[in-house]
């Protein structure tokens, strides 16, 4: 069945509607394409697409002669409507999709600006942020600053405010004579009765000085313990040492106590006032805090007077031990010799205490835990024992045996009775050098003497030196008299030479007269050294101090009777 031909419509003012489709065609084509950025679309499956537009159809058409046209013509004429509608939207569609792409291009350009703009403030944001942070810093610099300057400014106060609570307190004293022969005079006596030990250091400044107290003999213990400069003293009850005068010149002479009232009221302005004649002159102020002595040894409550003392005048509290004055003289006891023992502890401060005595009296009670006192043997003692075991004692007995024949004011035999009475056994060995060296000495004195260099003949008047020539112008025998009249070797030497006293005879009869004195002088020395050899080795310092007090006792005498001859 075919179709029929649809009418043509004819041209005119009033043109049907496929006259306007032309006037849209035309429209369309004179419209740039690229105008919208448009493509030709992909046709769709199965249908051909005309290659010319649609209005360039209806244009040539509309140029031809209006004749009558053949069939082919109508059906050509009777499509063009449909292509020009088809056309139109494609051209729709493409329009579409332009739009499409437009808003796309259109959103990813504005995610840009947002992306450029969010990039844009950051970077404004971290510029803003790193400024605020270094004025942040330079304000914390400034902060720091001023802290530091505030800091310092607080210590300067503290340390004006200290000085200010420290205006009562001296420095140490230093060496002091009283000190030093008060200090020297109770170490002496301890070692002698038994031995005295030192534990431990102390600061150099004035401090309050805590101590167990168990003892009349705690005080001179402490007084012993400290170096000279410290020169510690105690207050002492002015109704007890104070009371008569012979007790009171005793404390002062002996352990230079200042007197307190402990009855009447007025305690505590009383101790500080004898606390102020103490720590003002930069001494260390002595404080039993238990008030009394132990009957038992074992530690009593604390009193905080020496706490309080301590914040007043702002001074550390040094905490120490005695130990073995309550087994020497214990209260209401008899003496009993023994060693003695003084343990220093650590200093603490009286802001450490707050308000409360127990560590202090919790360091003393570890102290006095440590066991029973003990002590070390003399030094000296030691050193002079080490010596006398091997050559040095021997050469050094020759050499002093030499020098008191030459220069040496002293006799011979101080040597043995100063060395050799560390090591008993040696004595009698030593003497025997002792000998050879007066013998050497006498022969070089009087060789030199014979050429005319007199050797100074020291603690030797006049009476001695015609005393000699007497004795030895009766011939060599004179010498043995130097062993019984105290005149000095070197004055018969200087006198042999004088009387051209042969040297042989001389030098046998001083030889026997040196060796008999100094045999009977050893084994004086060695008998009573093995005797006293333990408290030798306990206190060799105060030995050998009253022996040299001897000594120059002893030449003194013999010079002043000399003299008076």
């Amino acid at each position: 069945m075919s179709a029929e031909p649809h009418p043509v419509a004819p041209a005119g003012d009033d043109a049907p509607p496929a006259e306007s489709a032309r006037e849209s065609a035309d429209a369309a084509e004179d419209t740039p394409v690229g105008a919208f950025e448009l493509h030709a679309a992909d046709p769709a499956p199965g249908r051909r697409t005309p290659e010319r537009p649609v209005g360039h159809l209806l244009r040539r058409r509309a140029g031809e002669d209006d004749g009558d046209a053949g069939p082919a013509e109508q059906v050509e004429h009777a499509h063009r409507p449909d292509e020009a509608f088809e056309h139109a939207r494609q051209i729709a569609a493409e329009l579409s999709a332009a739009r499409r792409r437009a808003a796309e291009d259109a959103r990813r350009v504005a995610e840009d600006l947002a992306e450029q703009t969010r990039r844009a403030a950051g970077g404004i944001a971290a510029d803003i942020a790193a400024e605020a942070r270094q004025r942040a810093e330079e304000a914390a610099e400034r902060a720091h600053d001023f802290a530091v300057e505030a800091r310092h400014r607080a210590e300067e106060a503290a340390e004006r405010l200290q000085q200010q609570r420290r205006r009562r307190v001296g420095t140490p004293p230093g060496f002091t004579y009283t000190g030093a022969a008060r200090k020297t005079f109770w170490r002496w006596f301890f070692q002698a009765v038994g031995g005295f030990k030192v534990t431990g250091s102390a600061p150099y400044e004035a401090m309050v000085v805590v101590a167990n107290h168990s003892s009349h003999a705690d005080t001179p213990a402490l007084i012993a313990a400290f170096p000279t400069p410290y020169k510690p003293m105690v207050v002492a009850a002015e109704d007890y040492w104070f009371s008569t005068r012979w007790r009171k010149a005793v404390v002062k002479m002996a352990i230079g106590a200042v007197p307190v009232r402990r009855k009447g009221g007025g305690g505590y302005d009383s101790l500080v006032e004898g606390a102020q004649q103490v720590l003002g002159q930069g001494s260390s102020l002595l404080v039993f805090p238990e008030g009394t002595r132990s009957k038992d040894g074992r530690l009593q409550t604390f009193r905080k007077g020496a706490l309080r003392m301590a914040k007043e005048f702002d001074v550390p509290i040094l905490p120490v031990a005695v130990v073995g004055t309550h087994e020497l003289l214990p209260k209401g006891g008899r003496f009993r010799p023994g060693p003695v023992e003084v343990r220093l502890g650590r200093a603490i401060q009286p802001e450490d205490l707050r308000d409360s005595m127990d560590p202090v009296k919790e360091q003393i009670q570890e102290l006095l835990d440590m066991g029973p006192a003990s002590y070390k043997p003399s030094p000296p003692w030691r050193v002079f024992r080490r010596a006398m075991n091997g050559r040095a004692g021997m050469a050094g007995a020759a050499a002093w045996g030499f020098a008191g024949a030459t220069v040496l004011p002293l006799p011979g035999e101080v040597y043995l009775a100063a060395v050799g009475a560390a090591n008993p056994p040696r004595v009698v060995a030593s003497a025997r050098w002792l000998a050879v060296g007066s013998v050497a000495g006498a022969l070089v004195n009087r060789a030199l003497a014979r050429r005319g260099v007199r050797l100074p003949t020291l603690l030797a008047p006049a009476p001695m030196h015609r005393a000699a020539h007497e004795r030895l112008a009766a011939g060599p025998l004179g010498a043995w008299r130097e062993a019984a009249d105290a005149i000095p070797l070197k004055v018969y030497a200087q006198a042999a030479a004088d009387l051209d006293v042969p040297v042989v005879p001389f030098a046998l009869h001083t030889g026997g007269a040196r060796a008999a004195r100094a045999l009977a002088v050893g084994a004086a020395v060695a008998g009573a050294a093995k005797v006293t050899q333990p408290m030798l080795r306990r206190g060799y310092e105060p030995y050998l101090g009253m022996l040299a007090a001897t000594v120059v006792g002893g030449l003194a005498l013999v010079v002043r009777r000399w003299a008076r001859r």
